[in-house]
């Protein structure tokens, strides 16, 4: 037979006070003597009285709970944001609740009209397939924030100078063949124009760019896997840069079942800066994300909804480093022996490729 809960008149009776006495020893609303204080929480635990979370919510109208809604948390990139938005929370005194519901549009949709029924006290979006306005419908009254793409404060991320960046970081250490594994979700509700970005800085330096240069990822290892085969197969590139560092990691994985030597064979770059980025072999070059810039962003934006102050309008433009490791070769002095053979006709054997690099920020 299941053992009976024990309720707040239990432990009124035990310690011979009122169950508002107890009530205002929990809350701390009303000031209690320090020794029924302790009686109180000694019967607490004797009895394991454990006090309704709904009917404490009631009381204070409010759950102290904000919903997180999210693709997915494998992807050590979204479990390192969602680890952020807790810990910037938790300085509000409010406590994550996780749902996640995939690209599924019509699950993203059910959980968004789920949190908004008195489960919490605010949502905040990080779903690419359900876009502000629609977020704040669904959610009604309760307040709501779409990540990075929260009007009238968004954030800009400039993914066009930053592929500007990765492909002048690979060019000048000699690359001329580069391929890109694209990211489903990276550019939320946007276009992306990495591709057409590669096509013009190619052919501002008179290079041709080959269109088995570019697989779709989806985020995963194993489309890293996929990419760099299919890259590798029809591109033959001396690099690959990829939407996220689990694509890149997919790389990796890609290079070493085919003997493929990083990066004195195939140099890579990520996008995200996971901690397993510095700690894989060799450790990872990839892009810095702005976590704790938009985490902070987010959460104050959602504040300023919950205490019902309006938004101050403004863009939020932070910052993406490109973080140097050990995954790129400098293949420059190659590249020159190439084109004096092309010119001249003359063979020149291929110096030692250098690999060692300086990780700027670890």
């Amino acid at each position: 037979m299941a053992k009976r809960t024990a309720t707040i008149v239990d432990v009124a009776r035990a310690v011979g006070v009122s169950p508002s006495t107890v009530s205002h020893a929990i809350s701390g609303k009303r000031e209690i003597s320090t020794p029924v204080k302790e009686r109180i929480f000694e019967k607490i635990r004797e009895l394991d009285y454990r006090p309704s979370f709904f009917a404490q919510a009631l009381k204070r109208s409010s759950t102290g709970l904000i919903g997180v809604v999210a693709n997915e948390c494998r992807n050590p990139g979204a479990a390192v944001f969602i680890d952020g938005l807790a810990a910037e929370l938790e300085k509000y005194s409010y406590r994550p609740v996780v749902g996640l519901t995939g690209l599924n549009h019509r699950k993203g949709e059910e959980m968004l009209r789920r949190f908004s029924t008195g489960l919490v006290d605010g949502v905040i979006n990080l779903l690419p397939q359900i876009r502000p306005e629609e977020a704040q419908q669904l959610c009604g009254s309760v307040p709501v924030v779409t990540n990075i793409r929260e009007q009238p404060v968004p954030v800009w991320l400039d993914y066009d100078k930053l592929t500007r960046d990765i492909l002048s970081f690979l060019w000048d250490r000699g690359h001329r063949r580069i391929g890109y594994i694209t990211s489903p979700v990276r550019m939320y509700d946007r276009a992306d124009t990495t591709v057409g970005v590669m096509k013009t800085f190619f052919g501002e330096r008179g290079a041709e760019f080959e269109p088995g240069w570019v697989f779709e990822g989806e985020d995963s290892i194993e489309s890293g896997i996929s990419g760099a085969e299919r890259i590798m197969k029809d591109g033959g590139v001396t690099a690959i840069f990829t939407g996220n560092d689990q694509m890149a990691f997919g790389v990796y994985r890609w290079a070493y079942r085919n003997g493929v030597k990083i990066p004195d064979e195939l140099s890579v770059v990520g996008f995200d800066d996971v901690p397993q980025a510095a700690t894989i072999i060799p450790p990872l070059t990839t892009v810095r994300f702005p976590v704790e810039e938009i985490v902070r962003h987010t959460v104050e934006l959602l504040v300023t909804k919950l205490n019902r102050r309006p938004l101050t309008p403004g863009r939020m433009t932070p910052e993406m480093p490109l973080v140097i490791r050990d995954s790129v070769a400098d293949r420059t002095q190659e590249t020159h022996n190439r084109q004096y053979v092309k010119l001249h006709g003359i063979p020149v054997e291929p110096s030692n490729r250098l690999s060692a690099m300086h990780c700027i920020a670890a």
